[in-house]
Order: structure tokens, then sequence, then C-alpha cells
């Protein structure tokens, strides 16, 4: 931080650029719930499986928006519950009871299950780092 108590040029540039990568990986992964419920998951029997696709591509692209304009950390946060949100229900459906008895093995769909792990696994991982070391490195600033 500066003596005005702002970030320095350097470390406020390296935090936006580091909201950014959180918000595109945020969009990847809920552009592709969104194509998942329009190709056929909004059709399972039990429609609160359908309806978590469609919420968690709208919550993804609405935190997408919030990580860019609201730079706190309750948006990193709240990005962060859904990355592990999603991973757990991922990780639910390829149990044998499934999630809402929907079950799915290995990354089917592919490449949709793998795209969408990377893209929820790299956004958790750049939003710790932000939380953790972004903390940090602003602190070491400060005068």
């Amino acid at each position: 931080m500066t003596a005005s108590g702002t970030l320095s040029p350097n470390s406020a540039y390296a935090v936006g650029h580091l909201r950014t990568v959180i918000a595109v990986l945020l969009l990847i992964s809920g552009g592709i719930h969104l194509r998942l419920y329009h190709d056929g998951y909004r059709d399972v029997p039990d429609i609160r499986l359908g309806r978590s696709f469609l919420l968690d591509a709208i919550a993804a692209g609405l935190l997408a928006v919030a990580v860019m304009v609201w730079r706190n950390r309750l948006t990193l946060l709240a990005a962060a519950a859904l990355s592990v949100g999603s991973l757990a229900a991922f990780a639910l459906s390829r149990t044998d009871q499934g999630i809402f008895g929907f079950s799915e093995s290995g990354l089917q769909p592919s490449p949709e299950a793998t795209v969408a792990l990377i893209a929820e696994m790299a956004a958790l991982a750049v939003i710790v780092w932000l939380l953790v070391r972004g903390e940090r490195m602003m602190l070491a600033e400060s005068p």
C-alpha cells in the first residue's frame, strides 16, 4: 500500500488480473452448466437436478460480475463457496446413491466434466491464493 492507504500500482494490477482470471473461470464453469442444462439435464426426472445446473450457471455469471465490481473478501468467499459446492456435487454424483437420485461415472459427460472440474479447481486455487497471499502482499507494502 502507499502512504495514502491505496494499493501500489503493481499490487493493484496483479489483484485486478487475478480477479479477472477468477471471473473467466467462473464463466467457463457456469457456461458448461448452462450447456448441460440445455442439452438434457433439465429433463432428468428429478427436477431439482436440472434446476441445480441452471442455478449454478446463473450464480457463476452473477459472481463473475461481482468479483470484478465489488473488490472485497465477501465476493471471493462467495465464489469459493460456489466452486466448492460444484465440486462436492460432482463428487456426490459419482457415488452409488448419486445426487438427487442421479449418478454419472468417471469424467462423463466428456469433455464438459473435465473442463468444468479444471475451471472450478483453478478458480478455487486462485481465490485461496488471493485471499492468503494477496492480503500478505498488501500488508507488506503498508508503511
